[in-house]
């Protein structure tokens, strides 16, 4: 048997310590003073001491008792802060990273992402939130990951596209997911402007009454093939207090190469009739 060797990381740098859960240490971050609209820029981590080449995102705390909770989160940078010491000049580096009362209470998970992305040392971190509900806050919780063991089995990507948000009114494009079984794919989200690799989701909601529920999710590109990018990514409604997760991985990891110029969809399956008005956000991973 050929020996194949893998990969791991030796440096971790996070928000939250190494207290768990992560809803207690992680950053709050506040809405702007009108609904849709961003907050302040919030520093979150000083110019880290190496290279990133992983990116986890959780959200929590964000989910209100029958009220409609969505969020729009910017991931900061300022590559050029210096190690260990705050950022003053941001750049966005993954643009409307979408949440929906996103908990960590029993039944729940956080909501989470996990963006393969290339960050130099020295880079300083930050956030800053839209929600629906004027000066809302949520919980932010980060991780970088740096120093892999061999590094020439690490593919990382320089850019993420965000397609399918719209910002005026902090929400994606509508998907229907079936009941037991995989529903109609959405409208287009949008166009790649890219050649992507890596895959992310974000579901949102328009219900005051969410019902316990889980969800399966695929990602897809290409009008006429429906080529598969990302399968059976969960999402779940954890209580009829309006209580959301989602997980960051499906059924197997979400890698599939799409050109720039094709289309993507969305399409999912619950295990029960689904909430009212859902929605779709994707990110793309270029480089």
């Amino acid at each position: 048997m050929l020996y194949t060797p893998v990969n791991h990381f030796t440096w971790q740098v996070n928000n939250f310590s190494d207290t768990y859960p992560g809803n207690a240490a992680a950053t709050t971050l506040t809405a702007g003073g009108s609904a849709h609209t961003k907050g302040s820029d919030t520093a979150i981590l000083a110019g880290i001491a190496e290279d990133c080449y992983v990116i986890t995102i959780a959200f929590s705390l964000g989910d209100t008792t029958g009220t409609i909770r969505r969020q729009m989160t910017d991931l900061l940078i300022d590559p050029s802060a210096g190690v260990g010491v705050g950022g003053s000049s941001w750049s966005v580096a993954i643009n409307n990273i979408y949440s929906n009362s996103p908990s960590l209470a029993t039944g729940s998970s956080a909501y989470c992402y996990y963006f393969p992305l290339f960050l130099k040392a020295g880079t300083a971190v930050g956030a800053r939130v839209q929600d629906v509900v004027a000066s809302a806050t949520v919980r932010f919780s980060i991780r970088l990951y740096g120093k892999p063991n061999r590094p020439e089995l690490c593919k990382v990507g320089t850019k993420v596209q965000t397609i399918g948000a719209t910002t005026a009114t902090t929400t994606g494009v509508a998907v229907t997911p079936g009941t037991a079984a995989l529903g109609s794919y959405s409208a287009s989200l949008g166009t790649l402007t890219n050649d992507a690799w890596w895959w992310q989701l974000g579901i949102g909601s328009n219900d005051t009454s969410m019902s316990v529920n889980r969800y399966f999710f695929d990602i897809a590109h290409d009008a006429t093939a429906k080529y598969i990018c990302a399968q059976g990514i969960g999402y779940s409604v954890g209580s009829t207090a309006e209580q959301a997760a989602k997980t960051a991985f499906g059924e197997k990891e979400p890698i599939r190469e799409a050109p720039a110029g094709t289309d993507v969809y969305v399409r999912g399956a619950g295990l029960n009739a689904p909430d009212s008005s859902m929605t779709a956000v994707v990110y793309a991973v270029s480089g």
